[in-house]
């Protein structure tokens, strides 16, 4: 009898590290592959951004490879806190996919959320993929968009309103806010906060 509730004991134990640790991943829908030089290598690397289909919250995975000199792919970043799940509580999050572009040895991640079109840029350094750059552009739905840009190099951050269809600057505002160490993209959680 000892025997038996010890096993049944184990087995639980089993079943419940089981459930809180999740043994096999389900990502497997491919939503966007991009490919470029990131590292400055001169070798072609690449972001993949999958999808788990199996989960209800439908959550979406990024990951970045090198490409070796063996011509095989060293997997440097991988993570789900990048990019928000498909559905919250239930809920489509009716947010944009966003896209992830390699240009001139940089990593851009262009987005939308709730109708704020953002753009971070990255560069690979030290290890780490560090901001460089974030800026948003807000349409005010009537006639005026207002664009925030934030340069974390200089620690410069604009923001300026326009109206539709106009060279015009309506309103210009300045500010200077130094961060250190600038952000990586390994701590970045859920793109679409703030610019403030």
């Amino acid at each position: 009898m000892k025997k038996i509730i010890v096993l049944l004991l184990a087995f639980t134990q089993t079943i419940v590290y089981a459930q809180q640790k999740k043994v096999k991943d389900n990502f497997n829908v491919q939503i966007r592959l991009e490919r470029g030089d990131l590292n400055k290598d001169g070798l072609t690397d690449k972001t993949v951004i999958m999808m788990d289909t199996i989960d209800t919250v439908v959550p979406l995975r990024l990951q970045i490879f090198f490409l070796q000199p063996n011509k095989k792919f060293k997997l440097v970043f991988s993570s789900t806190d990048v990019i928000e799940p498909q559905y919250i509580n239930g809920t489509h999050t009716k947010n944009t996919i966003p896209y992830f572009f390699i240009e001139n040895g940089f990593l851009l991640m262009n987005a939308e959320k709730n109708d704020v079109r953002f753009e971070y840029k990255f560069i690979y350094k030290n290890g780490t993929f560090q901001l460089l750059k974030v800026s948003s552009v807000v349409y005010d739905g009537q006639n005026s968009t207002t664009e925030t840009a934030f340069d974390l190099l200089t620690g410069v951050r604009t923001e300026t309103t326009t109206p539709l269809g106009s060279g015009k600057i309506l309103n210009k505002n300045i500010k200077k806010m130094m961060i250190r160490p600038l952000p990586t993209l390994q701590n970045l959680r859920t793109f679409g906060n703030k610019l403030d």
